[in-house]
């Protein structure tokens, strides 16, 4: 049983799954999300962060300025940037006819914006950069914005239209592309290349002719870090005078990389029309996918891919090239590549329902109309009016954003497509003896099936398990984390989710110095860093200190610490800590909440994710207690936590569960407020508060998890069963979550032939 991280995630009623190919109804109105700021306003370009947001970039009319506008995953205008959602960005006084043209978002949530600007007639390349909340970035170029002209003055005209974040960390460089014409007469252009640092400085500049008159517009860095430039060119000769071409740079971005086609530079006729390039995109494989459209006796989007070299790749469509007429007039704007080397290709077309609508084409890796996104692989997808794409993204869940204009008011328009078939995430839970963990596959509608399969790393063994189930190695499959309950020296392993029995860390001491403790574990996981592996937490259980140690897995599959440190500020407390990861305060970076374990009142303590790694971590509120009232000072076994966005806000919603002796009180807490400092507010009005079945008379305590099992982007709150009952998983989806009290609807799952656990269910 095998789980792929690639999956969508909708609001739709999962009985009835949409369609791939469909719009996604779970975003914005039936699929389609469109913003104004106030005038004639244009998207360009967009991408989508790691934590599912996406943002987009284009201009107004209003003051002639940049816009910015960023999205939740739902459609809804992220108010956590710049206040309302959008942002505008002006080059000073001496500036107009300011034009963004693309964008792309930083490792670390910082968003550039390029584009041109006019400074009294001379047209020059400009970027912004945007902190994550919408503020200029004063780090970048001392005031967010940077201009460069290749001529030093005058009035010649260099215009940017492609932009890539080459490298990470504060070595990077941001590579800005597009034309320059030196002479201000508009003849003799040639692909410009700048780079900038992290700071802001130029870091090189370059301009690259083959051989005629040149536009660069588009960019991509390679995973040398080489920078591949595509545009187009008047040079090859063909039956019009109008070819792509692409240019490889060696990293310094001056210098032509002779292993590309000879000399950096190749020039392409396809059709034999006008070829103009719109969009560059490489592949799993290194090989480079060029998009653009080819006007001759038609005007259609036309597609090459190369090898490394530069020569033609002839396992797509035969001789590495592809022309398609999808019925009308066709322009192609922006191209992308899925992780298996399937192709998206959008831009506008005539032949659909309205004079001009959004075009999608999806190709097999082979090149060939993808028929399982629809009956021809195309989509047309009508926002209202006369529409017309600029640029794609498609999110780590396959779905494909689209973004342009509508005539509608003149507004941004952004649409949704379901990319690939529909999947929840599965649910491991341990607690019997013998250190084995059940996972749970949930179907379509998000419901655990009655059998589950066996997952083990320890041997024979009689400690039970804990678990966490997160991409540990980024191959795109969910591992499953074991950590070992009190009895037995703790060990903590991680199983691959490619075959459920393949180790990628195999047991090891988790504690340095501490290698005999049999107090037992707790593990908890996400990706701190945004590098598309999780990083896994273990901290201990009875009878341990309140330490907390982050691993990831390096590459020969060791545990390498990235963290450690006291979660709760009592060295001499020796009742352990649990832990929970999630994204309470909608920055994109997961959050860490820990809390006390046996012995400690119910207290938790909220950590920023972006400084957990290599550090002291930042606190993002003061220490609270999860239950107050008299719980606060009666409850002596603390408290269970999990995090996860169950209203759906964007905000990672902490779920506590009764310690030990305890009843079975779930208690979910609103993100958004605790993220503000807001903890009264968030416990005056909690998202959950119920006691599991009813029963406040059972002191066996709760343990608490979440997943999202449906696949709708809400966590679906589980709960396993307290000491010394049957094992049994209560399941509760978040669309059923209405009000405070005990969904009404809700599953239950008996496990390990419904032993009684004098330990409880731990699931994760």
């Amino acid at each position: 049983m095998t789980r792929r991280t690639l999956r969508l995630e909708g609001l739709e009623a999962r009985e009835v799954p949409a369609a791939v190919g469909a719009l996604d109804p779970s975003f914005g109105t039936a699929g389609i999300v469109t913003t104004t700021f106030g005038g004639v306003d244009a998207a360009a370009a967009v991408a989508v962060q790691a934590d599912g947001k996406i943002v987009v970039a284009g201009s107004t009319s209003v003051g002639n300025d940049f816009a910015v506008a960023r999205y939740n995953p739902d459609g809804s205008l992220d108010t956590t940037f710049a206040g309302d959602g959008t942002a505008t960005v002006d080059f000073g006084f001496a500036a107009d006819d300011e034009q963004a043209t693309a964008l792309a978002v930083q490792d670390d949530g910082k968003i550039v914006v390029v584009g041109t600007a006019t400074f009294a007639g001379d047209q020059d390349f400009v970027v912004a950069r945007l902190t994550a909340d919408g503020t200029l970035d004063p780090s970048f170029s001392v005031d967010g914005r940077a201009r460069f002209d290749f001529a030093g003055g005058g009035t010649d005209n260099d215009l940017a239209y492609g932009v890539a974040i080459q490298g990470s960390g504060p070595g990077r460089t941001i590579v800005v592309v597009g034309t320059t014409d030196q002479t201000g007469s508009l003849l003799g252009t040639n692909i410009g290349v700048v780079r900038f640092t992290d700071a802001g400085a130029v870091a090189s500049s370059q301009d690259v002719t083959l051989g005629g008159d040149e536009e660069g517009r588009a960019v991509v860095i390679d995973a040398a870090g080489r920078i591949v430039v595509v545009g187009h060119t008047d040079a090859g000769g063909g039956i019009i005078p109008g070819n792509l071409g692409v240019v490889r740079l060696q990293a310094d971005g001056v210098t032509l990389d002779t292993g590309f086609d000879g000399d950096g530079r190749l020039v392409v006729d396809i059709g034999g029309g006008n070829d103009e390039a719109a969009g560059v995109a490489i592949d799993s494989n290194d090989r480079i996918v060029v998009a653009g459209t080819v006007v001759g006796a038609g005007s259609n989007f036309v597609l090459t891919r190369r090898n490394a070299d530069g020569s033609p790749d002839t396992s797509f469509s035969g001789d590495g090239e592809a022309v398609f007429n999808l019925g009308g007039v066709d322009t192609a704007r922006g191209v992308a590549v899925l992780p298996d080397g399937r192709i998206v290709v959008v831009g506008t077309t005539t032949a659909g329902a309205a004079p001009d609508d959004f075009a999608v084409l999806r190709l097999t890796a082979a090149g060939d109309p993808d028929t399982s996104f629809s009956a021809d692989g195309r989509v047309f997808v009508d926002a209202g009016g006369d529409d017309e794409a600029a640029g794609v993204a498609v999110d780590r869940n396959g779905r494909v954003v689209v973004a342009g204009r509508t005539s509608v008011l003149n507004n941004f328009a952004v649409a949704r497509l379901i990319g690939s078939v529909e999947k929840g995430e599965a649910v491991a839970a341990g607690g019997a003896a013998g250190a084995t963990a059940a996972l749970f596959e949930p179907d379509a509608a998000g419901a655990l099936p009655a059998a589950s399969a066996a997952v083990a790393a320890f041997g024979a063994s009689t400690a039970n398990a804990r678990t966490a189930v997160a991409d540990v190695n980024g191959d795109g499959f969910d591992d499953t984390i074991l950590a070992t309950g009190p009895g037995v020296p703790l060990r903590v392993a991680v199983v691959s989710g490619a075959d459920d029995t393949t180790l990628l860390v195999a047991p090891f001491a988790p504690f340095a110095g501490s290698e005999d403790f049999a107090g037992g574990g707790f593990v908890s996981a996400g990706d701190f860093d945004l590098d598309g592996r999780a990083e896994f937490v273990v901290t201990p259980d009875v009878s341990g200190g309140p330490r907390v140690t982050v691993f990831a897995r390096a590459a020969d599959g060791t545990p390498a610490v990235r963290a450690n440190f006291f979660g709760i500020d009592d060295a001499a407390f020796r009742g352990g800590a649990r832990t929970a990861v999630g994204d309470v305060d909608g920055d994109g970076v997961p959050d860490l909440t820990v809390t006390a374990g046996f012995g400690g009142g119910p207290r938790a303590a909220l950590f920023d994710g972006a400084t957990v790694l290599g550090g002291t971590p930042t606190r993002l509120v003061n220490d609270f207690f999860a239950f107050g009232g008299s719980d606060a000072a009666n409850l002596r076994n603390g408290a269970f936590v999990a995090a996860g966005d169950v209203d759906g806000d964007g905000f990672a919603d902490l779920v506590f569960g009764g310690g030990p002796g305890g009843a079975p009180r779930v208690l979910a807490l609103g993100g958004a407020l605790l993220a503000a400092g807001n903890v009264g507010g968030a416990q005056a009005a909690p998202l959950l508060n119920f006691f599991v079945a009813g029963n406040d008379a059972d002191r066996g305590g709760v343990r608490v998890a979440v997943s999202d099992l449906d696949g709708d982007h809400r966590a679906d709150v589980l709960a396993g069963s307290g000491e010394n009952r049957p094992a049994v998983l209560r399941a509760y989806l978040g669309a059923n979550v209405s009000g405070s009290a005990e969904p009404a609807t809700f599953q239950d799952v008996s496990l390990f032939g419904g032993l009684v656990l004098t330990g409880g269910v731990f699931v994760g």
